[in-house]
């Protein structure tokens, strides 16, 4: 019965934006505007999008290190990425449940493996909510108008530095009642916490340069300036975020784009007018995902066909295990 509610949620959602986003192009005459499509300026684009998890994966191979699972950088990046995969299923849990898999025959026990995974996903996804927050003012957006929102972006931006805290008190407590040769309980520390923090924000920021070149690709006459940044930045990582709490949609998609539309269309007003301005950044946002969609899956499909070799160590365990 839930698997059937998260799919007619995760429907309801990507229909109302479908159905959103065709009454905007509706009421627009895409043919009078003089679009010029600037491929040459998409494939960096898609480009910045991988660099920006290899951000995110980096910091999820030194939380797998610092539980004692000392997989290769490499191993690390390729299960990251292929299990991307498993994000469009409703629910997002399959992405790591495939960590968990892929890892389990290279010495990474499931529960680390699936505690550190979350972790990882959550300082993302608190440093794109706080990066948001903090750009606010350059989307042209009144304070009093997002409150709510505020309120709701700063309490993920806390969710993993809170769940360090309580993390730790819980495997305090579980170690007096365990016995003394019980498997410890896997427990990051809230220093490494904070430092996914800085790698959230890096892949964030590479992210924003994503949207301005897709912009500048897009958008007939079309400027990047360190002025504009500012906004990209916010309008991307609080749609990035709005597209990971819609937990029923696949891929956060129909929730992302139509947050980016949102925010990023009063940038085009002033040259456009009202309804193009509307038009154009459905435009941008589709386009901007199609980039990353196809970045991704040609990556991880790559990396899937290129497995990684057995480690050293693992390699003489299992030589010394055999018999004779």
């Amino acid at each position: 019965m839930w698997v059937a509610v998260k799919t007619i949620l995760a429907l309801a959602i990507v229909a109302y934006v479908a159905r959103y986003f065709v009454n905007i192009l509706g009421r627009v005459e895409l043919g009078a505007i003089s679009f010029a499509v600037r491929y040459e300026l998409l494939a960096p684009a898609g480009l910045l999008y991988l660099l920006a998890h290899c951000c995110w994966a980096t910091f999820w191979v030194r939380l797998l290190h610092g539980q004692g699972i000392h997989v290769s950088w490499y191993l690390g990046m390729r299960t990251y990425f292929v299990s991307q995969f498993g994000k469009y299923i409703p629910g997002k849990a399959w992405v790591v449940l495939m960590r968990v898999d892929m890892l389990r025959h290279h010495g990474g026990h499931p529960l680390p493996v699936a505690v550190t995974a979350t972790y990882e996903t959550l300082s993302s996804m608190a440093a794109g909510a706080l990066l948001g927050v903090l750009m606010l003012p350059y989307l042209g957006v009144l304070p009093g108008v997002v409150s709510l929102p505020v309120v709701a972006f700063v309490a993920v931006a806390g969710l993993p530095v809170g769940l360090g805290f309580l993390n730790k008190l819980a495997a305090r407590v579980a170690a007096k009642r365990r016995g003394p040769n019980a498997r410890p309980l896997p427990a990051p520390s809230v220093f490494l916490l904070l430092q996914g923090l800085l790698h959230g924000a890096c892949g964030h920021c590479l992210l924003g340069l994503s949207l301005g070149l897709t912009v500048l690709a897009v958008v007939p006459d079309a400027t990047f300036t360190l002025e504009s940044y500012p906004a990209d930045l916010g309008a991307v990582s609080l749609s990035y975020v709005a597209g990971f709490v819609a937990i029923v949609v696949p891929g956060g998609f129909g929730a992302r784009e139509g947050m980016l539309q949102v925010l990023i269309t009063t940038r085009f007003v002033e040259g456009f007018g009202t309804e193009p301005a509307a038009a154009l950044a459905v435009v941008v946002a589709l386009v901007l995902r199609l980039v990353w969609t196809v970045a991704e899956v040609l990556l991880g499909l790559t990396l899937y066909f290129i497995p990684p070799t057995p480690p050293e160590h693992h390699t003489k365990h299992t030589e010394s295990a055999q018999p004779g």
